[in-house]
């Protein structure tokens, strides 16, 4: 189930942010930041398990509605199983652009496969964006619909 971010997610999520960036995690300050300026599209993805009552935070996205992938994580546990695919869907779905795109440093071969696998291309590059590592700007162009 995908669901907006509300602040008991918090705790959850700085976890699954330390593990998915270790070099450079978000902090809790700037998480309540993104949830300030993007309510509607900061998603966390969740695990409900009915009988014990209890909901899992898998992953998270945090966008805005001009197409920019602001952030995006899953717990590592739960990669690989369509819960990056069903928040970038999301993504894809709410850009009111003709386009979405994300920063992903030049070393992460893991995102740059996982967005070329939903039909991002590499449109450009940072230098020094993370630091001393170059991001690359990863895009996908959207099909145009008829009226």
């Amino acid at each position: 189930m995908i669901r907006p971010f509300s602040l008991s997610d918090l705790e959850p999520i700085l976890q699954i942010e330390s593990q998915s960036f270790p070099k450079s995690p978000y902090d809790w300050t700037t998480f309540l930041s993104l949830h300030h300026f993007y309510p509607k599209t900061f998603l966390v993805c969740l695990n409900t398990n009915h009988r014990q009552k209890e909901e899992k935070i898998l992953g998270y996205i945090i966008f805005s509605e001009d197409g920019h992938i602001i952030s995006i994580a899953v717990h590592p546990q739960y990669r690989k199983k369509k819960i990056g695919t069903q928040l970038v869907q999301r993504a894809l779905k709410a850009s009111r652009s003709k386009k979405v795109w994300a920063e992903v440093r030049r070393s992460n071969q893991g995102a740059q496969t996982f967005y070329f696998k939903m039909g991002f291309r590499i449109t450009n590059m940072v230098p020094n964006y993370y630091g001393s590592e170059d991001a690359l700007i990863m895009e996908r162009v959207l099909p145009v619909l008829e009226e």
